[in-house]
């Protein structure tokens, strides 16, 4: 009897070991943010499987990868990717990638973006936006803005991969590379002055399109508020006004320098950042990408048409359908109901992210990496989802978790097993007693 108790007691404690085992593995887990994550995968695989050309199948196997390789991001501590040994070899290889597509790329859309490595093919742009992610959290972790001055350091850290980026050309995802860049310098210390400073050159290239007489308030306006107001406890009255001076003066030039600046984009990329505006002008040509995206998400309704059964998607009218428009699928075949839940979905991984980055903001690196990853879906969400209903520029970014795409899937989820690796690390203080 004695030996059959025994049994029982090892038994019992083998499975308590095994359940406390588990409880430390997934105890640190944010479930809301892979319950969303899930929701998103689901929506876009069943979204594929009506596209043709085999886009399902494929994207279950770079899910599969997917889920792999964030599984690895999660488990290893987000502090080995900003080691002082790791970064550097990173960020020397991805650039080495960036330079291989120049010369050994493929091109499809006029824009050569990928690169065969054997049986392999890579878009090298998507692993940079994780690189730059990694390269900022590294340097403002260690060296926060604690000056205006400080902003122009970490440009400088990005330059070369947006560069090589831009040259590609890939304007998508050049201006991710500024919305992950713009977002972490204000969490590192920038102001919002500092940030209208920044931006304020395009502000007034996109005035001076549209008016030259809003162009010149804007300036006139701009030079004193930052007279006024711009950063009065570091700064006396006299240098501000000759800072203020200075970005009027940058801004006037800005505005002047509009048609020669215009011209250093592609002729394709001027008529998707134009076509928005007034996509009837030419319906047959620059528009007709948002026009039939428009007549889809009308034509589902609330509950939609049903998968497979869309006139628009299935009928070939939306272009890139299974990519950059996916999401005018989704509001035919699936309805305004299953829209709506799919911006619910992304607002709970973007809220998450900030939570997570606000709960260790006593590590700076693990913040401001949350930080990063946020302003990468939140950037691509808003332009993505505007472009299809004929608010934003068409400007070729996809929709994460739902496009078709094996990078951009694997970097996506990587971002995830990164959020969850933050979370981990930094847990959220315990509430044993509520009040």
């Amino acid at each position: 009897m004695s030996s059959l108790n025994a049994d029982r007691h090892c038994h019992t404690q083998g499975r308590s070991v095994v359940w406390r085992s588990l409880m430390q593995l997934f105890g640190g887990m944010d479930w809301w943010l892979i319950l969303a994550t899930a929701f998103l995968l689901v929506t876009g695989l069943n979204t594929l499987q009506f596209q043709g050309n085999g886009f399902h199948e494929k994207q279950f196997d770079f899910l599969l990868a997917g889920i792999a390789t964030a599984v690895v991001f999660w488990r290893v501590p987000y502090i080995f990717w900003t080691h002082k040994f790791v970064l550097p070899a990173i960020y020397l290889i991805n650039i080495g990638l960036l330079l291989a597509v120049m010369f050994k790329g493929h091109s499809a859309l006029g824009a050569q973006r990928w690169l065969a490595l054997g049986p392999l093919t890579l878009q090298p742009s998507e692993i940079a936006k994780l690189v730059v992610i990694f390269t900022l959290s590294a340097w403002l972790g260690r060296w926060p803005v604690r000056s205006f001055w400080d902003c122009f350091k970490a440009v400088a850290l990005i330059a070369v991969p947006a560069i090589l980026v831009f040259k590609q050309p890939d304007l998508g995802t050049s201006l991710t590379f500024a919305a992950v860049y713009f977002g972490m310098i204000f969490w590192a210390g920038a102001t919002l002055t500092d940030l209208l400073v920044l931006i304020s050159p395009l502000i007034s290239l996109i005035l001076n399109a549209l008016s030259v007489n809003a162009w010149v308030i804007f300036v006139v306006a701009l030079g004193a508020w930052l007279a006024v107001a711009w950063r009065k406890s570091n700064w006396s009255t006299l240098v501000r006004i000759a800072l203020a001076v200075a970005v009027m003066a940058a801004n006037l030039g800005a505005g002047q320098m509009r048609p020669h600046l215009w011209g250093v984009l592609k002729e394709y990329q001027q008529k998707r950042l134009t076509s928005f505006l007034n996509p009837y002008e030419d319906p047959r040509g620059s528009g007709y990408h948002i026009l039939q995206s428009l007549i889809a998400i009308g034509s589902g309704g609330i509950q939609g048409q049903g998968l497979g059964k869309g006139n628009q998607s299935q009928g070939a009218f939306i272009p890139e359908r299974h990519t950059d428009f996916i999401f005018a699928v989704v509001g035919e075949e699936l309805g305004f109901r299953t829209a709506v839940l799919v911006i619910l979905a992304y607002a709970i991984i973007c809220a998450r992210a900030v939570i997570i980055a606000y709960q260790c903001r006593e590590e700076p690196c693990g913040s401001l990496m949350s930080i990063g990853i946020m302003n990468m879906f939140l950037f691509h969400v808003f332009l993505n989802i505007g472009m299809t209903m004929g608010i934003m520029p068409v400007a070729g970014v996809p929709l994460p978790f739902l496009s078709y795409g094996g990078t951009a899937l694997i970097i996506d989820l990587s971002a995830i097993g990164l959020l969850l690796s933050v979370r981990q690390l930094n847990p959220p203080p315990r509430k044993d007693i509520w009040k």
